[in-house]
This record gives structure tokens, sequence and C-alpha cells, in this order.
């Protein structure tokens, strides 16, 4: 696990610039906010969670959240299908906040096409220097 300054970044996941995390799971991908996201938000007390069967292209609002100072979206990073949605995020957001890299999980997608995911996403060290510019451009 990686960490940035006070960031932690599990180093088997992949980066959107919109801070989400992406985890490969066979043909599918898991998607969630990254430990980044939710402390610059604070608590989070509302998402709006994608509906299972909808299908999405790359880029559009998959979905979206507030906080007592924040309100955002986390955009799908690629084409693809709305396989399962942690519903229960809906009702109880805290996870988002505690738990990011586990049960605040938001979606699994099926991918149009797995490649999308390694050609359109950060992993590694790219993932690491986009963090820190994104620490640094916040702490203005």
């Amino acid at each position: 696990m990686a960490k940035v300054d006070k960031y932690e970044m599990p180093d088997d996941l992949y980066y959107t610039t919109d801070h989400a995390w992406v985890k490969v799971e066979g043909n599918q991908i898991k998607i969630g906010i990254t430990d980044f996201m939710q402390q610059l938000a604070g608590e989070i007390t509302f998402i709006r969670v994608p509906r299972a069967g909808k299908e999405f292209e790359a880029g559009k609002n998959l979905c979206s959240m507030q906080s007592g100072k924040w309100a955002g979206k986390i955009a799908m990073p690629v084409k693809g299908k709305i396989a399962d949605a942690n519903k229960d995020l809906a009702s109880a957001p805290q996870p988002l906040n505690n738990d990011p890299y586990g049960q605040g999980w938001i979606a699994v997608i099926e991918p149009a096409n797995m490649a999308d995911v390694e050609a359109n996403l950060l992993k590694g060290e790219k993932a690491i220097e986009f963090i820190k510019e994104e620490i640094a451009k916040h702490a203005q």
C-alpha cells in the first residue's frame, strides 16, 4: 500500500483523475472513491448510486454525492454496463468515508473493452505523481 502524504493508495488499483479507484476483478471492474476524495469531501451524507443494468459511455456521470461542504460526482471510467451497485450506500453512506476501498465500493462494471481500463486509467508512479499534484493544488 502506497501512502502519499496522509492518503492511502492501494498498489493493486487503477485511479481516475476524478479521484475514483478501479479494481480489475476478472472481466469486470469495481469502482469507488479514493481516500483523498473522502478526506477532502468530509463526511459524505448523500450518494445517488447507479442502477444495475444501465449502460454508460466513458465520461458520463456514474454517480453523484455530497457532504456538508461539498458536492461532486464520479464519471464512468470506461464504456460499459453496471453489473451491480452498492444500494446500501443510498441509505447509509458512511462506508464511503470509513472504508472507501472495501465496503464503500460504489459499482461493479462490465467494460465494453477491458483494454480501455489499462489505456485510460492511472496506475503506479503515474497515479502517485497525479495525487501529489492534487495535494499541492488543494493545499493552497
